[in-house]
C-alpha cells in the first residue's frame, strides 16, 4: 500500500503520460498506453495470422492452425494470448521495463494486456506471474511480470496471488538458446507448495509474463498450476517471437 501511494505521488510530480513511453515525444492525454500516433504505428499488433494455441504471430496459417512448435509440443497451457510481435520497438520497450529501472511501464503493458484479455472473453479466477529468483529480484528491485499480474488484476477485479510459484534457482540468459535447450534451461527450476492446491483447485489461472518465444517458460510453470489443481491455464504477454515456420 505506501508503495502504491509513493507511485501514485511520483506520477502527479512527473507525470508518466506526458511523454511517449516508447521515444519521448510530449503527448497528452488523448493518446492510449503513452504511446505517441508515430511509435504505435510502428508496434507490430499480434492481431493478424496467430497461433490458435500459444497465440504468436505466423507468416502463414498452418493446416492444424498451430505454429511449429506448438504442433511439436504437447502444452499444459489451455491458450497463450499476446498483444504485439516481439521486434525492435517492442524490444526497446521491455528491455526499458527490465533493465532501464522504468517500472511505471508495467501498468502502461498491463492495459493492452487486459483488454486484451476481456477482448477474448475470457473471465479467469486469479491472476498469477512467472517467479523471477528472489536474489535476482532483489538486485534489481522487483519482478516486471509481477508488476504486470498485479495491474492487471486491478484491471480485470480478479485476486493477484503472486506466490503460487517459486523459481528455486537462478538460470542462464534464454537468449541465443535453441527451443530443446530452453526448455532443458528450466528443468527443475520451479516449485510449488502443497498450500496452492486449495487456492486453485478447479479454477481459472491467468498466467503472465513480459515475453513469450518458446513457451518453455510458460510451460513448466503451467505444467506446475495443472498439477496443483488448475482447471485452466491461460497465459498472456505483452510481446512474442513470430514463428517463422522453421
Amino acid at each position: 500500500m505506501i508503495m502504491e501511494i509513493w507511485f501514485s505521488l511520483l506520477d502527479l510530480i512527473y507525470p508518466s503520460n506526458i511523454y511517449c513511453i516508447n521515444c519521448g515525444r510530449p503527448i497528452d492525454d488523448r493518446f492510449p498506453y503513452s504511446l505517441c500516433p508515430v511509435c504505435v504505428r510502428h508496434i507490430r499488433w499480434a492481431n493478424k495470422i496467430t497461433c490458435d494455441c500459444c497465440g504468436k504471430s505466423m507468416l502463414a496459417r498452418s493446416d492444424l492452425g498451430l505454429c511449429s512448435q506448438c504442433a511439436e509440443s504437447q502444452r499444459s497451457f489451455d491458450r497463450g494470448y499476446t498483444c504485439a510481435d516481439y521486434g525492435i520497438t517492442e524490444r526497446n520497450l521491455i528491455h526499458q521495463l527490465k533493465y532501464q529501472d522504468k517500472d511505471y511501464l508495467a501498468e502502461h503493458f498491463a492495459e493492452l494486456m487486459a483488454e486484451r484479455i476481456v477482448a477474448e472473453g475470457l473471465d479467469p479466477d486469479l491472476v498469477t506471474p512467472v517467479p523471477m529468483y528472489k536474489k535476482k529480484e532483489r538486485r534489481r528491485g522487483y519482478n516486471q511480470a509481477s508488476l504486470l499480474a498485479k495491474s492487471i488484476s486491478r484491471h480485470l477485479n480478479k485476486p493477484y496471488y503472486p506466490d503460487l510459484l517459486i523459481r528455486v534457482c537462478d538460470t542462464p540468459p534464454m537468449s541465443g538458446l535453441n527451443a530443446a535447450q530452453r526448455k532443458k534451461n528450466v528443468e527443475g527450476v520451479f516449485t510449488a507448495a502443497k498450500w496452492v492446491q486449495k487456492i486453485i483447485y478447479g479454477k481459472t489461472v491467468l498466467l503472465v509474463d513480459d515475453i513469450f518465444t518458446t513457451g518453455s517458460t510458460t510451460e513448466a510453470c503451467s505444467k506446475l498450476l495443472k498439477e496443483s489443481g488448475a482447471y485452466q491455464v491461460y497465459v498472456v504477454t505483452f510481446a512474442a517471437g513470430m514463428d517463422t515456420g522453421q
